[in-house]
């Protein structure tokens, strides 16, 4: 009997300490692919898939999530195209702290009302969807619970969000985890504390190793984006994908060889055939090939999945470029680049950089990427945010390399007296000195393509009534293009600058009817600005209308225009700015190239905008310039061309050998005036109780 109660013990004793070791030990540690892929649901207001997340359908995140889990990575740079992985990388990476590794953590978005925003319309909803996270923060609304719009508690921590325009918030209570969101949109000092993502980011300093700081931006332009930055001083790791074809690994990368596409008999662009071609082999992939070798980084073996570093490094007395290497050999299964000459691992403290564009996207098809830049390549600024937003890529510093002399080697054989056909519309833009108003005719055709027609200037006191008079005369006047068509000015911009503004202002107030604004303009300093602002400003003392200018920005769209080269067989040319032989002053083309780009610290910040090269220097040309674009811009006319409404205007000929012809300003080439017939006069005929007016 002792004998059966000692063997039962023991077999309680064993099912006991079983028991204990299932249910007692700790949860294996997962990595944030695996616990996203286990726990995490998306809500379905926030996304197009919503439910259970799969990491899978976003194949190139892989990289950066994985890399929170890197023991000797502090920093993460994430530069990357809208609408793929930036924002959810940051939720997902907040929900893994929470539920697995509690720590405090700051969320940082631009501004305070931004950060409040994300709270409620997407973090709250992560929470309510994902059941882990929502048996950790308790609701709002119960009593003592910690739990606001902008601070979150949990067992273990907190999460606060804050805006980067908050200087209390941000330089209070140490942080662990920061997470900061579209950082080229941080203002440059944050209320007189500094940098905001310096700011920050150093809460996390006394955890040392164990702080992690993640950014996550679109870039803008070289010179002054922060994120691009950073990344250059990441690690540098770009997504290899292997073709479908030959097997070969290689960046994906925006080019006239890797995206090709085609037109129909008509010249119309085939978005819809685009495909990317293999950089090593030529071949085309399919779209479903694309995505297949996408879909293939998820199931790679190899812990990298396709991110590799490829910063440049120094080693064995030699500079080695790993873009430029020949196959994978150099690279661990880590996606650690490694010296060719000794094996030795290139240097890295702990900055990992991802680059991301929408060629990785297994979300965006290539036919609309395609689309989007048909979309807007003949429009210099929307090009621009393209290359921002789509391929996550900065824009080169935009500047005037052209001369005075250079511009006047392209003049054309056109004159205010013979218009080119090409031409649609007039504007001016004007500048208003003490002793004189100088004027800027432009003519506007298809695609932004532009003619300077004259530049006039009005000698007299423009405290006076007379040069105003004669300036009035100016902008009524009737010009005629060489087919005869009359062309009258459309739409005017005054500078109202000075102590001039109040006789500028009174001046336009009056021919509001036709288009005469006055205007101010403002640069960059501040923040990037809109050439023509969406609605007017109004004067302290008048009370009158004034538009603020954005005209750094305005200078750099004709720097860009400037850089267009006209073909010298008349082919119309979006973009292209073309001078007449005559009507220009001696000096046209040095004030047209009297300023130049330069990027100046402003609250710490780095901004670029335009200044004059010499002090002094006259360039009411460059100006009056600016403030046409902005008259343009004023008007509602879409000049869109289609594809085969573009025909090759041919070049004048030579003003000196064209012989005479009947001038449409004659009256004999005048058009037939229309007879002012007498409008019929209204009748009043009574239906019931009601009268109604119509004509006979």
């Amino acid at each position: 009997m002792k004998h059966w109660r000692k063997i039962a013990g023991e077999c309680i004793d064993d099912l006991f300490a079983r028991i204990r070791q299932s249910e007692l030990k700790p949860p294996p540690k997962l990595n944030l692919v695996e616990w996203a892929d286990t726990f995490r649901f998306v809500a379905r207001e926030n996304s197009a898939n919503p439910g259970r997340w799969k990491t899978k359908r976003v194949p190139v995140s892989i990289g950066p999530m994985l890399a929170i889990s890197e023991k000797d990575t502090q920093t993460i740079t994430a530069m990357a195209c809208t609408q793929l992985m930036k924002t959810e990388f940051l939720q997902n990476t907040a929900a893994y702290f929470i539920h697995q590794d509690p720590a405090p953590i700051l969320f940082m978005q631009p501004t305070q009302k931004l950060a409040v925003s994300f709270s409620k319309e997407r973090f709250q909803k992560t929470i309510d969807t994902t059941p882990v996270l929502k048996g950790l923060i308790p609701d709002a609304k119960s009593r003592d619970s910690g739990t606001t719009i902008e601070h979150k508690e949990y067992p273990g921590g907190a999460l606060d969000f804050v805006g980067a325009n908050s200087p209390t918030d941000l330089a209070s209570r140490p942080k662990r985890i920061t997470l900061a969101d579209e950082i080229d949109l941080y203002p440059a000092d944050a209320g007189g504390m500094g940098d905001p993502l310096a700011l920050g980011e150093e809460r996390s300093s006394t955890f040392q190793k164990r702080r992690l700081n993640i950014r996550v931006c679109s870039p803008s332009d070289e010179e002054t984006s922060k994120i691009y930055h950073e990344y250059m001083a990441s690690d540098q790791r770009k997504c290899f994908v292997r073709c479908p074809h030959c097997d070969e690994e290689q960046v994906l990368f925006w080019s006239k060889e890797t995206i090709q596409w085609d037109k129909d008999e008509n010249g119309n662009h085939l978005h819809a055939t685009a495909q990317y071609f293999c950089s090593k082999c030529g071949v085309g992939w399919s779209e479903k090939e694309r995505k297949l070798a996408l879909l293939r980084l998820a199931d790679d073996d190899r812990p990298h999945h396709g991110w590799k570093q490829t910063r440049p490094f120094t080693c064995c007395g030699e500079k080695h470029t790993p873009l430029e290497w020949e196959g994978a050999g150099h690279w661990d299964d880590l996606g650690r680049s490694h010296c060719p000459e000794c094996g030795k691992a290139s240097p890295y403290e702990g900055h990992a950089g991802f680059h991301v564009s929408k060629l990785y996207s297994t979300r965006h098809a290539l036919a609309d990427v395609v689309k989007e830049f048909l979309n807007s390549y003949k429009k210099p600024l929307m090009l621009r945010k393209w290359t921002n937003t789509a391929l996550a890529e900065v824009v080169k510093g935009i500047k005037l390399a052209l001369s005075a002399e250079g511009l006047a080697e392209r003049v054309e054989n056109y004159t205010h007296e013979a218009i080119p056909d090409g031409v649609r519309l007039l504007v001016v833009g004007a500048d208003t000195q003490d002793d004189r108003i100088e004027m800027t005719i432009v003519g506007y055709g298809l695609d932004d393509e532009n003619w300077v027609i004259r530049h006039i200037v009005l000698d007299g006191d423009t405290a006076g009534k007379k040069v105003w008079d004669e300036f009035d005369r100016e902008l009524r006047k009737v010009y005629y293009r060489e087919d005869g068509k009359r062309l009258s000015i459309k739409a005017t911009c005054i500078d109202s600058q000075g102590h001039r503004a109040a006789i500028v202002q009174s001046f336009c107030a009056k021919r509001k009817h036709r288009r005469i604004y006055a205007i101010k303009g403002k640069g960059n300093s501040a923040g990037h600005r809109q050439i023509w602002p969406k609605t007017p400003s109004r004067t302290k003392h008048s009370g009158e209308h004034v538009y603020i200018l954005g005209v750094d920005t305005a200078k750099d769209l004709i720097a860009l225009q400037l850089g267009v080269q006209v073909p010298e067989d008349g082919t119309p040319t979006p973009n292209a700015t073309h001078f007449p032989c005559d009507d220009l002053p001696a000096d046209y083309f040095e004030q047209m190239t009297a300023e130049q780009a330069v990027i100046q610290e402003y609250q710490g910040k780095p901004v670029r905008c335009w200044e004059p090269k010499e002090e002094g220097i006259r360039n009411e040309a460059w100006d009056c310039k600016v403030y046409a674009v902005a008259a343009r811009l004023s008007l509602p006319d879409r000049l869109i061309s289609k594809p085969g409404d573009r025909t090759a205007i041919p070049k004048a000929a030579p003003v000196k050998e064209q012989e005479p012809a009947a001038r449409p300003d004659k009256p004999e080439a005048r058009p037939k005036a229309r007879r002012n017939l007498p409008r019929p006069a209204p009748v009043q005929e009574r239906t019931g109780n009601k009268f109604r007016r119509r004509f006979k």
